[in-house]
């Protein structure tokens, strides 16, 4: 490999593929360990491979938090870069007869919760569809937990805790409850939960309001309980009241400022999180292979 006279790489230099390679797999696994798994090699030859990538670009990609790893902006904006050029190699490689296959028709169903899909699943699948073109998307929602079928090639994309005996399964990440409201509803009833009247307090059919918000009042019942979490959260930004949903799914209106978060990060603890499955024997099939890669690649770059 030539270098210029300080020891940079010259611009017409390149990492070997090797080592993009691994960098993509780290950047989209959101992991050296796991990245070692998928390329068959040691962590350590993943973490050099990704040293000599940054040491081409000049940039460093990943933050490191002891085994954690996130990637920077340029990390990301590599990645995605990269996305082309990789797709291109593998095409080449494989021939006309491997770039037939791809292009017929592939089925792939998602199971969904409605809130997900509608809040963080669409703003995203775009990118997806202009990725794999030839994959048809069967996308299927609710709040019913269904079993994945045996021969049917499916995504199963789920908040909370659910049996995953016979299912390969990624944590995409842990998830809060919280209390939000409007500002103006704030500003008519404070942040004390002690002062919000009991028929005020939204709730999602099935979760009744937490014990663990000292002071609010519990009884009598909320005026308005919905079976929709997509539900709750409007009747808040309409005012309604004060509603207790994952931080995951308000995150937007959060950041927008429409609507307040009034809990403690201790108070929404929690145990459930995100998850992502499919069934073991298909998770080597091509349309399941990409959506579930190119779901924990979009986590990696963010996960709200």
């Amino acid at each position: 490999m030539r270098s210029t006279h300080n020891g940079a790489m010259s611009r017409l230099d390149l990492p070997p593929l090797h080592a993009l390679q691994a960098f993509e797999a780290a950047a989209r696994l959101g992991s050296f360990s796991a990245a070692a798994a998928e390329r068959h090699l040691t962590h350590s030859a993943v973490s050099r491979a990704v040293a000599l990538v940054e040491h081409g670009c000049g940039e460093a990609l990943f933050t490191r938090s002891g085994p954690r790893i996130r990637l920077t902006p340029a990390g990301q904006a590599l990645l995605a870069r990269l996305a082309e050029p990789l797709h291109a190699l593998h095409a080449a490689l494989h021939g006309p007869q491997q770039a037939s296959a791809d292009a017929a028709p592939q089925p792939l169903a998602i199971h969904t919760l409605p809130s997900f899909a509608q809040t963080w699943l669409l703003p995203r699948l775009q990118d997806f569809i202009e990725r794999h073109p030839a994959i048809v998307l069967s996308l299927q929602v609710g709040y019913t937990p269904v079993s994945l079928p045996p021969l049917e090639p499916a995504v199963a994309l789920r908040f909370g805790q659910f049996e995953r005996s016979g299912l390969q399964s990624w944590l995409l990440w842990r998830d809060m409850l919280v209390a939000v409201a409007t500002p103006r509803w704030v500003e008519a009833r404070g942040r004390d939960p002690g002062a919000w009247p009991g028929r005020q307090l939204l709730r999602l059919a099935g979760q009744p309001w937490p014990r663990r918000l000292e002071g609010a009042r519990l009884e009598p019942p909320a005026a308005l309980e919905c079976a929709d979490a997509l539900l709750v959260l409007h009747a808040a930004l309409r005012g309604l009241g004060v509603a207790w949903l994952r931080r995951s799914l308000v995150e937007p209106w959060l950041s927008s400022g429409e609507l307040m978060c009034l809990s403690s990060q201790a108070a929404g603890a929690t145990d459930k999180a995100m998850w992502m499955a499919c069934r073991q024997e298909l998770a080597e099939k091509p349309a399941v292979r990409a959506f579930t890669d190119w779901i924990e690649q979009q986590v990696a770059q963010g996960p709200l």
